[in-house]
C-alpha cells in the first residue's frame, strides 16, 4: 500500500510542477501572437487536475489512515480477545514447498491457555511444527486431518481423548477453522464434564447399593455380549438368583439388615464369576448373570461355587440369620435367537420349579410326632358295645372258657 501512495504523489508532483512552468511561461509570451497563446489556458487546467489529483490523493490517504487505525484497533482485540480466552487458542501458518505442495503447519501464535494446556511457554512453542518437532504419530495424524480441514476448506470439530503426559487434559474439544492460509486451533478442557457424564451414566446404569448393573444397564449390555457370543458361535449361560425369605429379613431385622444382607449377596455372586461375565441387580432380592462361553456343566460349576460361599458366609455369623439363595438357568446356544427378556423369564421359571421342588422334599421329610406307648385310645361308646357283643360271639378258646372283654383294656383304633 505504501507503493502505491508513493507512486501516486511522485506523479501529482511531477504533473503539478510541468502545469505550474507551463502557466508562468505563457504569461511571459502574451504579447507575441502565436499558437503558444493557448497555453495559460492548458496550463491553469493543469493545475486544476493538479490540485484536484492531491485533493483525491489526499482523501485516499485519509481513508488509509483511518482503515489501518481500524484494523490495528481490530487486530489489537482480537489479540486482547485471544490471550484472555480461557481456552487454549494456536493460530497456525501453512507452509508450502517450492511448488505450492502443503508440506507443514507452523504454529505463530499461543494464548496463555494454550501454553498451559502443552506444558510449555508462548516462546517455545512459536515456530514449532506440527510434523517435525512433534512426536510422530501425534504430528502425522494432526497434519493429515488439518490438510484436509484446509483443502476443503471445512472446519475440524471433535471430542478426543488425549494422553495426558502430552497434554495437561484427558478430554479436550477440538476445533480447527481454516482461514486464508491456515487454521485457528481452539483446544478447550473437557475432562470435568466427561467425568460428570460418566458418573450419571453409571447412576443410571448402576444399582446405587449393590455397585452390580441395574436392570437397564444389565438388559443393555447382555444384548450386547449376547450378540458378540452368537456372532463367534459360543454358548452362554442366563442364571437367574432369588433369595429365601428375603421378606421375613426385613419384618424381623429391619431393612438395615436386609441392605447388608443384599450387598453381600451382590458381592458375594460378583467374586464367584468371571470378569467377563455380566452381574446384575434386577430389583428386590433378585439377581442375575449372563456367563459367556459356558454351558449347563459352567452353569452347575458356579452354582457350587455359589453354595459354597453361602455356607462360608453363614458360618461366619456376619447375620443375624442364615442368608439362603436359589439358582435357576438355561443354556442359550448360538442358534438360539430369543431375546434376553425371554431368556429371563425361562430362567425364572426354572428357578421357581426349583423352589417348588425343594418345598415339596422339605414337607415329605417332616414325619408326624409317634403316638407314646401305654396309652389308652378313646373310644366312642357305640363302637366299644359292638367290639364288645363281637367278642362273645367268638368260639370258646381250647382252655375250655370261653374269650371274654375287659373294659378299659386297649383296643385296636378304628377309624
Amino acid at each position: 500500500m505504501l507503493d502505491r501512495i508513493v507512486l501516486r504523489a511522485t506523479f501529482w508532483g511531477t504533473l503539478s510542477l510541468i502545469s505550474a512552468a507551463i502557466l508562468f511561461g505563457s504569461v511571459e509570451s502574451l504579447t507575441v501572437p502565436s499558437f503558444v497563446s493557448t497555453a495559460p489556458f492548458l496550463g491553469a487546467l493543469s493545475l486544476l487536475m493538479a490540485i484536484g489529483g492531491w485533493h483525491l490523493l489526499h482523501r485516499e490517504l485519509l481513508h488509509r489512515m483511518q482503515d489501518d487505525v481500524a484494523l490495528r484497533d481490530r487486530m489489537r482485540r482480537l489479540q486482547e480477545a485471544m490471550h484472555g480466552n480461557m481456552d487454549g487458542m494456536f493460530l497456525l501458518r501453512a507452509i508450502r514447498d517450492t511448488d505450492g505442495e502443503l508440506t507443514d503447519f507452523e504454529i505463530t501464535d499461543v494464548n496463555g491457555s494454550g501454553s498451559v494446556l502443552l506444558y510449555g511457554g508462548r516462546r517455545e512453542l512459536v515456530g514449532r511444527r506440527l510434523r517435525r518437532d512433534l512426536p510422530a504419530p501425534l504430528g502425522a495424524s494432526l497434519f493429515e486431518r488439518y490438510a484436509d480441514a484446509l483443502v476443503m476448506h471445512t472446519p475440524l470439530i471433535e471430542e478426543t481423548r488425549v494422553n495426558r503426559r502430552l497434554v495437561a487434559a484427558s478430554w479436550l474439544l477440538h476445533q480447527a477453522i481454516p482461514t486464508s492460509d491456515g487454521l485457528a486451533v481452539t483446544l478447550r478442557d473437557i475432562s470435568a464434564q466427561k467425568r460428570e457424564e460418566r458418573r450419571l451414566r453409571r447412576a443410571s446404569l448402576v444399582d446405587d447399593l449393590t455397585r452390580l448393573y441395574n436392570r437397564r444397564g444389565f438388559m443393555a449390555l447382555a444384548e450386547q455380549q449376547l450378540r458378540i457370543a452368537r456372532r463367534q458361535g459360543k454358548d452362554a449361560v442366563v442364571m437367574y438368583a432369588d433369595m429365601d425369605d428375603f421378606k421375613q429379613i426385613n419384618d424381623t431385622h429391619g431393612h438395615a439388615v436386609g441392605d447388608r444382607v443384599l450387598a453381600a449377596v451382590g458381592r458375594l455372586l460378583q467374586d464367584t464369576v468371571r470378569d467377563c461375565d455380566v452381574v446384575g441387580r434386577l430389583g428386590g432380592d433378585e439377581f442375575t448373570v449372563l456367563a459367556l462361553d459356558a454351558d449347563g456343566a459352567g452353569a452347575r460349576a458356579i452354582q457350587r461355587r455359589v453354595d459354597e460361599r453361602l455356607s462360608v458366609l453363614n458360618a461366619s455369623g456376619a447375620f443375624p440369620v442364615p442368608v439362603g439363595l436359589t439358582v435357576g438357568f438355561t443354556r442359550v446356544r448360538p442358534t438360539d435367537t430369543a431375546g434376553i427378556s425371554e431368556l429371563l423369564a425361562r430362567a425364572d421359571q426354572l428357578l421357581y420349579q426349583r423352589k417348588r421342588r425343594r418345598r415339596l422334599t422339605r414337607m415329605s421329610g417332616e414325619t408326624a410326632p409317634a403316638m407314646p406307648a401305654n396309652v389308652p385310645t378313646r373310644v366312642p361308646a357305640s363302637v366299644a358295645a359292638v367290639a364288645r357283643a363281637t367278642v362273645l360271639s367268638l368260639p370258646v378258646a381250647s382252655s375250655g372258657s370261653p374269650s371274654t372283654f375287659t373294659p378299659g383294656a386297649q383296643t385296636p383304633h378304628v377309624a
